[in-house]
């Protein structure tokens, strides 16, 4: 139902997008993106190894940067973001949540750019080599012939639990050997391949939680112990200590934004559909629930990029509507 609703009022979007973009200038704002992996080809895709829902090509990701390169915006870092941005440009941040190996797939395309990227890293899953939950529930369903429409369901419902409550009902239901990674493609970093990853220039790591956590199902001393956990795991392997922070499907409150800055988090990365609105102070609280776009690989790139550089947009109302449903 969710889809149909989203996908009527897209159209409409597009078409509006194209008469705003023509007849009227932008406003100058930040818009930053989400994605989780990249695929190298389609035929990574066709094994179904991951949920690829906000997952692009590696060469859909590289059109994406042409296009917003044309467009005269700037690609800029968290760095860029608390030291101020002028009024006068437009700027593109790019993210990538959770800690998949394939992130590696980006970074040519960083480098021939030179534009930074923020790569958000749940430290559980890499410390313990395993799985990231949702990817473990489609490949399971998806071998069982459950309709994407029935595992989106149930993954709405495990959204309401805690990590530890989510894995212990995988196990239960496919097993432990579930949570092992089947290829490159659905596991996350190595310790020593995010040490790595994390020396390079366009490189920048955020915190994503210990476990994913989704902390509004979590107490006071559980938030603070997800986040310091992977604070103090991401400086361990690498020496640098993130300054900002995805809340893990999007779900923050007064009191995570609280804790996040008590702990040292200045940036705070929702999934609201919306575009910033300059300036960003970090000094105030807007930079600790700052709007982001999911992009899809199954839509127009080029499309999706025209969409979210309007200024009116009805499809992103419907979309955060839709999210707190």
């Amino acid at each position: 139902m969710k889809k149909r609703i989203i996908s009527l009022v897209k159209l409409p979007d597009l078409i509006l997008s194209e008469i705003y973009l023509r007849f009227f200038q932008e406003k100058n704002s930040l818009i930053i993106f989400n994605l989780h992996g990249l695929f190298y080809n389609k035929k990574e895709i066709n094994q179904n190894l991951v949920d690829p829902q906000t997952w692009i090509t590696k060469d859909q990701f590289h059109h994406f940067i042409e296009y917003y390169l044309k467009q005269n915006y700037t690609f800029v870092s968290p760095n860029d973001i608390l030291n101020g941005l002028s009024n006068d440009k437009k700027y593109i941040m790019l993210t990538f949540d959770d800690g998949y190996y394939n992130n590696n797939y980006a970074l040519p395309i960083l480098k021939k750019y030179q534009i930074p990227a923020l790569f958000f890293i749940s430290t559980n899953h890499v410390k313990q080599n395993k799985c990231f939950w949702w990817d473990i529930l489609y490949r399971e369903r998806i071998k069982s012939r459950i309709s994407k429409k029935e595992i989106l369901y149930e993954q709405n419902l495990l959204k309401s639990k805690t990590s530890e409550e989510i894995e212990k009902y995988l196990i239960e239901k496919f097993g432990e050997e579930a949570l092992k990674p089947k290829s490159d493609i659905d596991r996350p970093f190595t310790k020593t391949e995010l040490k790595e990853f994390s020396k390079e220039k366009y490189v920048f790591l955020g915190n994503h939680t210990k476990n994913h956590a989704i902390l509004t199902n979590y107490s006071t001393n559980e938030i603070k112990s997800q986040i310091i956990d992977a604070q103090k795991y991401i400086y361990e392997i690498t020496g640098i200590t993130p300054i900002a922070i995805s809340y893990p499907n999007g779900n923050y409150s007064d009191e995570i934004i609280k804790i996040s800055k008590e702990i040292g988090i200045k940036l705070g990365i929702t999934t609201e559909y919306r575009k910033n609105k300059l300036p960003i102070d970090h000094k105030i609280n807007n930079c600790m629930y700052l709007g982001r776009f999911d992009l899809s690989g199954s839509n127009n790139i080029i499309n999706q990029c025209k969409l979210f550089r309007s200024d009116i947009l009805i499809y992103t109302r419907f979309q955060n509507f839709l999210n707190k449903t």
